[in-house]
């Protein structure tokens, strides 16, 4: 196990037992970082004022046929991040951290607005940066935060185009901000410097991802 987490979710495993917190030995060096979730925004800003800008949203959907093809390219990204963020070696250390990961997921809300369009899926993104749970923490951190601007970006697609399915930007079903809460609350549960860098390292590994899958090809970029 990836000792980033593994504090927590020994933790976890101990209290179950009936052991007070407090008497519960740390399995992992105790070193105090920054606010975690503090220093993920500045160690990302960069790469986050990219996407924003190479997506271009809302703006760059002046048409439904814009808005299919952005739905195809955050479908083939969104399930690929999510069959990774699953993989079974680190099933527990979500646990260790308060994640539920089911709360999570959203590609399927990706999948029923493309249905509702009657649009395809496109061959799912290839992700090969995700091997250990503090990566995949940071690349959670990423596609959770995106969840927060997309309530937004919705109703503007709308007003442009005129009426189509947004379930995804405005996250249907969902118990919003509880997820992005979740996520935060286990940020600040990682105290130990090299577990933070791992997973800052993550979210810059996302924010690149996103933009090279995610963001309006050139030649449409140019019209």
């Amino acid at each position: 196990m990836n000792r980033c987490g593994e504090h927590a979710w020994n933790t976890q495993r101990e209290n179950a037992r009936g052991r007070p917190e407090s008497e519960v030995r740390p399995r992992c060096p105790v070193v105090r970082v920054d606010d975690l979730p503090a220093r993920l925004r500045r160690d990302t800003a960069d790469l986050h004022a990219s996407v924003e800008s190479g997506t271009g949203l809302p703006d760059s959907i002046r048409t439904r046929s814009d808005y299919r093809a952005l739905l195809q390219r955050m479908h083939a990204f969104h399930s690929a991040v999510e069959t990774r963020l699953a993989d079974p070696r680190w099933a527990g250390q979500w646990a260790g951290v308060g994640i539920d990961l089911t709360l999570h997921l959203r590609a399927h809300l990706l999948l029923d607005d493309l249905a509702a369009l009657d649009t395809p899926t496109v061959a799912v993104a290839q992700l090969d940066d995700i091997e250990s749970f503090p990566t995949a923490l940071g690349y959670l951190y990423v596609v959770e935060g995106s969840s927060l601007g997309g309530r937004l970006i919705g109703p503007a697609i709308r007003s442009t185009i005129g009426a189509v399915p947004t379930s995804f930007f405005e996250s249907a079903g969902r118990s919003h901000p509880s997820p992005w809460r979740s996520v935060q609350k286990a940020l600040r549960a990682i105290d130990d410097d090299v577990c933070a860098n791992e997973v800052v390292a993550g979210a810059r590994a996302a924010f690149r991802a996103y933009e090279r899958h995610v963001a309006v090809p050139q030649t449409a970029a140019v019209r």
